[in-house]
């Protein structure tokens, strides 16, 4: 055979001839290189409006983009009010003195002007000769009296003092008829006490009761009438209430009270001031008793039968004795002087 010739030029295509049977996939081959991207096609119709999704965090911020030109100025505006007064600046330099001008025609005097500060004082002249006494003016009338002073404290006790002569003692105590004083002193008060005198007794002899009345003159009697007459045992014992009653009544040695200043709810054992000077006697007349009888806290009564009123609160709330013998009082006011007095009894139960 000879050489195979060249090919011949294409020949139009036939008629499309019936579809071939669907033959077998063939096998896959392998991918071709991709073809060049074909030009954008038209864009097609907008979809549906899709569900909002959800919001993406915040991106960064981009840069400043470049200032615009400025806008072409406004019209002025009304005139605002006027600011405040700023602070007054420095004042400027001094400028130079300028030429001194012609003297002006001479005016009219002025006003007198106030009268200028004295001068200073100029030396004491010499002492003249001393003048004649002039005559004593009248006295004048006295100054009112000045207000009591408070009282002062009082002062520390002095040393015991020598012992007073009884014939001149100024401070004694003198009973005239019921009238209470001090003897030597005419400026004292004295004090009745007739009504106080309470418990007297003038014991008359019907005041006895006798169990029989005592006769003496039997005489003349028959035996049938004689009596057994009161004896004097019996006689004793009627009068022994009598006289007991008085005896039962004594005074407590005195004591002083410091009535110096004023003051309220002060108290006084009366029964051991009692105590103390009966039963210690500073002298006895016999060695053989050197001291006197005393009576049980419990075995008396305890009476005040006068107060000074002027000195202490004699009401009866303010002025006690309790059960024991001690005093409760008030002074009200300092006495004018030494011879204010209290009376205390004491009465044996």
């Amino acid at each position: 055979a000879g050489a195979d010739g060249n090919d011949g030029a294409q020949g139009p295509a036939g008629p499309t001839g019936p579809a071939g049977a669907d033959g077998n996939d063939g096998a896959q081959g392998p991918q071709g290189d991709p073809g060049a991207t074909g030009p954008q096609g038209p864009v097609g119709p907008a979809g549906a409006d899709g569900n909002d999704g959800a919001q993406g965090p915040q991106g960064d911020p981009g840069p400043q983009g470049p200032q615009g030109d400025p806008g072409a100025t406004g019209a002025t505006g009304p005139q605002g009010p006027a600011g405040p007064a700023g602070a007054d600046g420095n004042d400027g330099a001094q400028g130079p003195a300028g030429p001194t001008g012609p003297a002006g025609a001479d005016g009219n005097d002025g006003a007198q002007g106030p009268q200028g500060d004295p001068g200073p004082t100029g030396p004491t002249g010499a002492q003249g000769p001393q003048g004649n006494v002039g005559p004593a003016g009248a006295t004048g009338p006295a100054g009112p009296t000045g207000a009591t002073g408070a009282q002062g404290p009082a002062g520390a006790t002095g040393p015991q003092g020598p012992a007073g002569d009884p014939a001149t003692d100024d401070q004694d105590l003198s009973l005239t008829g019921n009238n209470l004083s001090l003897t030597g002193d005419p400026t004292a008060t004295p004090i009745d006490l007739s009504p106080y005198l309470d418990n007297t007794d003038d014991q008359f002899d019907d005041e006895v009761d006798l169990r029989v009345d005592i006769d003496v003159d039997d005489a003349g009697k028959i035996p049938s009438e004689v009596v057994l007459e009161t004896n004097v045992q019996e006689v004793i014992q009627a009068i022994a209430p009598i006289t007991s009653k008085a005896a039962r009544i004594f005074y407590p040695p005195s004591i002083a009270i410091d009535a110096s200043t004023t003051g309220n709810n002060r108290t006084v054992d009366l029964y051991q001031e009692y105590i103390d000077q009966y039963g210690s006697p500073v002298a006895s007349s016999d060695t053989d008793a050197p001291t006197i009888p005393t009576y049980g806290r419990t075995e008396l009564y305890y009476y005040v039968t006068y107060a000074d009123p002027t000195v202490f609160d004699t009401t009866p709330a303010e002025f006690t004795i309790s059960a024991g013998g001690v005093l409760t009082y008030d002074i009200i006011a300092t006495p004018s002087d030494y011879n204010s007095l209290i009376n205390v009894v004491f009465v044996v139960k």
